[in-house]
């Protein structure tokens, strides 16, 4: 039987109101734009480890360093600047720790000297993207905001740093990319220092009590978000083999490149409109539809699909990824008192760090056994999340948004 931690209904307030410049909707957007306009700069970093004399050996370790850390920091850090109302300035300077830490690379360390570096730079900069969800989720809650048009800045942004990354690099040269990448960490300071306080946001009638033993007893919001993180770890197969497999059927690499990019677009537009579709409903329904989603894909995938069908194939992807990210920050924003909120993302983070990793590493292992075995070993593990997301009917659900719809906005 679900049940959730006891708090107060939150007081709605007029949508976006105050935050810096143009409202809390734009400052928000805007911090999601910040976050990751440098992604498609990091991901050059493997070459700049080659360039400086890392082994392949040395490249791996290095990139498996955040996945091991984020599951052990990222949750009581969280935690910890939620209950006391430090989210935003969190941000701030984790955003600039960050990229100090990452100016260190510009001296090319030896061996042992960028496993250091690599090892802080993990700490601090994991706790970003979950910190920027649990503000984000508080806006929504406090300001009758919709996430999805909230969070599309941040697809938004990637598109746009995969397209200058290789630009850039080629007039500044791989060497200034640890440059490169600090100046743009810097952008997530300024733009959280123009926002309003975790204070701010909450509101008079909820209370300041409870810890994350609360949110573990809350049934329904921890099956949704292990549905969420099998989903998202359903995706392992197509992220290590998707190129390596459509190379292998003769697509050209530009080919693959706007298979690429058409999923990312289609989680644009899923995040533009998901939310508002969703309406009053549930929003474990979009981790249902999600895990239904991406069952079929995979499915499809398995069968070695033409060029055509592959185009259809990656168009789901604003379903199967964009569709139960959508859902489980929805899910959050409902069930959890916004001074629980990041202890929240944090939980989800490493729940889902988990599960990547593993289905990650597994990857490997399914597809030595053909690529039919493979996709539909990741088909089961997606239907396993729809068992664990579909919205149970033995209570209704309990929402205490006050004319809130699922989205944050006003219904």
């Amino acid at each position: 039987m679900d049940s959730k931690p006891d708090c107060a209904s939150p007081e709605v307030r007029p949508p976006n109101v105050g935050g810096g410049f143009g409202g809390l909707g734009a400052g928000v957007s805007g911090l999601y734009l910040a976050l990751y306009i440098h992604y498609g700069f990091f991901a050059f970093l493997p070459l700049w480890l080659k360039t400086t004399g890392a082994s392949a050996e040395e490249i791996g370790v290095l990139l498996a360093i955040p996945m091991v850390l984020r599951l052990l920091t990222v949750a009581p850090f969280s935690a910890f600047v939620g209950r006391r109302g430090w989210v935003r300035n969190a941000i701030a300077y984790t955003s600039l720790a960050s990229a100090a830490i990452v100016l260190l690379l510009l001296g090319e360390p030896d061996h042992a000297g960028r496993i250091v570096i690599v090892i802080f730079f993990s700490i601090v900069w994991d706790q970003i993207p979950v910190l920027t969800d649990a503000y984000a989720v508080m806006a929504v809650r406090s300001r009758s905001l919709d996430f999805g048009r909230l969070r599309v800045w941040g697809s938004i942004a990637v598109v746009a740093s995969n397209a200058a990354a290789g630009w850039a690099i080629g007039v500044a040269g791989i060497k200034m990319l640890p440059l490169m990448i600090a100046v743009l960490l810097i952008a997530p300071a300024i733009v959280a220092f123009l926002l309003p306080s975790d204070r701010s946001l909450s509101t008079a009638g909820e209370v300041t009590g409870g810890r994350w033993r609360d949110l573990v007893g809350d049934r329904g919001l921890v099956l949704a978000m292990v549905a969420a993180s099998l989903i998202m770890g359903s995706h392992g197969v197509l992220t290590s083999f998707g190129a390596i497999q459509w190379e292998a059927q003769g697509i050209s690499t530009t080919t693959i490149g706007l298979l690429q990019a058409l999923a990312v677009a289609a989680e644009i537009g899923a995040f533009w409109f998901g939310a508002k579709l969703l309406g009053n409903r549930d929003p474990r329904l979009l981790i249902g539809a999600g895990a239904f989603a991406a069952a079929l894909r995979w499915t499809i995938m398995a069968t070695s699909p033409a060029l055509p069908v592959l185009v259809a194939g990656q168009l789901l992807n604003g379903i199967t990824a964009t569709g139960t990210i959508l859902g489980i920050m929805l899910v959050i924003a409902q069930r959890v008192p916004t001074h629980l909120s990041a202890t929240a993302q944090g939980m989800n983070a490493v729940l889902l760090g988990l599960v990547l990793a593993v289905a990650t590493a597994g990857s490997g292992l399914l597809w030595s056994y053909g690529l039919a075995v493979a996709y539909l070993a990741m088909a089961v593990l997606a239907l396993l999340g729809a068992l664990c997301a579909w919205p149970r009917t033995d209570r209704k659900t309990e929402i205490n948004t006050d004319g809130l719809s699922a989205s944050g906005v006003e219904s």
